[in-house]
C-alpha cells in the first residue's frame, strides 16, 4: 500500500542542502520556521524571478542578458 505525504510532511529540496552545509542552519529555518531575507536572498529571488520570464532582456555593457 502506497502513503499519501501532505504538503507540511515534504521537505523541500533546499533542506537536503542546508542540512549538509549546517545542521543548526537547517532547523532554524526548516524546524523552527526562523528566517529573514538579506540583500542577496532578495537579489537572488528576482534573478529567479527574471530567469523565468521568456521576454525579459537585460543588457551589461556588451552582454545581452535574456
Amino acid at each position: 500500500m502506497t502513503r499519501e505525504y501532505t504538503p507540511d510532511e515534504l521537505l523541500p529540496l533546499s533542506g537536503i542542502q542546508h542540512f549538509l552545509f549546517c545542521r543548526w542552519q537547517w532547523a532554524l529555518i526548516h524546524v523552527e520556521m526562523q528566517w529573514q531575507d538579506n540583500l542577496l536572498t532578495v537579489e537572488g529571488k528576482q534573478l529567479h524571478e527574471r530567469v523565468d520570464d521568456p521576454f525579459f532582456v537585460e543588457t551589461r555593457r556588451d552582454v545581452i542578458i535574456s
